[in-house]
């Protein structure tokens, strides 16, 4: 975070900050080296950062926007009593005459309306229909990308933001970009941090008056440091999205919690699954949802009506993904069409591959303690999206005329403690460890080359 390591250079001469004075000026000096690593961390995120902080950014409010766009569809003013399923299906069909729905959801919240999903998930394609619970009138409906442009416009949003619009090589490009993020907030901060605890100016708040590059280079070092736990919280918890940090995670832990959590599921099945015909009078989809609101008064539920072989209806209860504050809960069970009872039941907190997702994906969002970490995670994205920025200008303008500014490669070995935290960060971030052993390897031929032509 500190600018003057993006600079290439000597720190300015001008108003300069008194701590940089005292530190080592060796060139094998541990300040020299984060100086340096740091410098390539911000060159290399620098334009793919910007794209992945300003789409995060617009992201963190999708829900709220959503919600005041479609407000005449999500809300209504509630009733003295609540309609039942079917009723409410009933009047989704009506509007939609020639469709066969394939899903209802029932929001526990009872100033929101049900919906009802014809043609499969309405990100595929389908069309949702939304449903006053408590007077059975249609509100309207939304889907296809076309007269849902919200939900389009950020599925595109998302879209870039995970891949770069250009599928798996986006993604790997994306981590890249996320890993090396990690080096640039660690060592920021180190760069950042004063010898002396009792200067403020330029370390705790910038110095208005001085000159524009002394202001930028302290608004860089400042706000970057302020909003520095956001930030790196936002970056580690991308990590679990990401293609190979993600999946090395899941083939890490599998063999801790994948078994724990098949076991767990085992007992709570309440009643074997077989795939026969339903034998019998079947439940009504009133009855279906008595069940499952009994299991869960307090969740969203969200009940499968499109047909299946077997007995079980698929239903799935749990908080709002992208409207919650707190953990995301999610359970998916089956109940019997016949008798009733629960078949399979299954938490997210038991899922395979995913059960850290609960607690990551608020905290990515910033969706932990309401509207006001909201606030604070899209400052930081803010943040992060403007720090390779005003990095890459400083260096520009501090670079010396006909020479890259590059900072130049410690002439001692490095310390052994620093190699090996070198090293282990390498391996904890294998796709940034992979781009270390590709920038050491070019740096050494660059050498090489230079040499040969000195003998030349």
């Amino acid at each position: 975070m500190n600018p003057e390591t993006t600079t290439g250079a000597a720190p300015p001469t001008a108003e300069p900050r008194q701590e940089t004075s005292k530190r080592p000026a060796a060139s094998g000096s541990l300040y020299r080296v984060v100086w340096r690593w740091h410098f390539y961390a911000g060159v290399l995120v620098a334009p793919v950062l910007l794209v992945v902080a300003v789409t995060g950014a617009l992201y963190v409010f999708r829900a709220e926007i959503e919600d005041y766009l479609h407000a005449r569809l999500r809300f209504v003013a509630p009733g003295p009593h609540r309609l039942k399923a079917q009723a409410l299906v009933d009047a989704a069909r009506a509007a939609h005459p020639g469709q066969t729905p394939a899903g209802l959801e029932l929001p526990a919240d009872p100033r929101r309306s049900a919906a009802v999903r014809f043609g499969g998930p309405r990100r595929e394609g389908g069309v949702t229909a939304y449903v006053d619970p408590y007077r059975g009138r249609v509100l309207g409906s939304a889907g296809d990308g076309v007269t849902d442009g919200p939900a389009a416009f950020f599925d595109a949003v998302l879209l870039i933001h995970r891949q770069l619009f250009i599928g798996t090589t986006g993604r790997v490009v994306v981590e890249l970009t996320v890993g090396w993020t990690v080096v640039l907030l660690i060592t920021g901060l180190y760069l950042w941090w004063p010898k002396r605890p009792a200067q403020t100016l330029g370390v705790w708040r910038p110095r208005w008056r001085a000159k524009p590059y002394t202001v930028l280079r302290d608004l860089h070092s400042v706000f970057g440091f302020y909003l520095l736990a956001p930030a790196f919280v936002i970056v580690v918890t991308g990590l679990f999205y990401s293609l190979v940090w993600g999946e090395a995670f899941y083939l890490a832990t599998h063999g801790a919690t994948g078994g724990a959590a098949s076991k767990s599921v085992a007992p709570r099945a309440e009643k074997a699954a077989p795939e026969d015909a339903p034998e019998g009078p079947t439940l009504s989809l009133d009855r279906v949802e008595e069940l499952a609101r009994a299991r869960y008064p307090d969740r969203n539920l969200s009940i499968a009506l499109a047909d299946k072989p077997g007995r079980g209806v698929e239903v799935r209860a749990g908080n709002d993904f992208n409207n919650s504050y707190g953990p995301y809960v999610s359970a998916q069970f089956e109940i019997d069409r016949v008798d009733g009872t629960v078949r399979s039941h299954k938490t997210l907190a038991e899922d395979d591959r995913y059960w850290w997702h609960g607690w990551v994906y608020p905290l990515h969002v910033g969706s932990v303690w309401g509207p006001a970490t909201k606030v604070v995670w899209l400052l930081a994205c803010l943040v992060l999206a403007a720090l390779p920025v005003t990095g890459l200008w400083m260096w520009l303008v501090r670079r010396p005329s006909g020479r890259t500014g590059f900072p130049r490669r410690p002439e001692r070995p490095l310390p052994l403690g620093l190699l090996a935290s070198i090293v282990a960060l390498g391996m904890l971030l294998p796709v940034v460890g992979a781009s270390m052993i590709l920038i050491v390897t070019g740096e050494y031929l660059v050498s090489l080359t230079r040499r040969a032509e000195g003998f030349s």
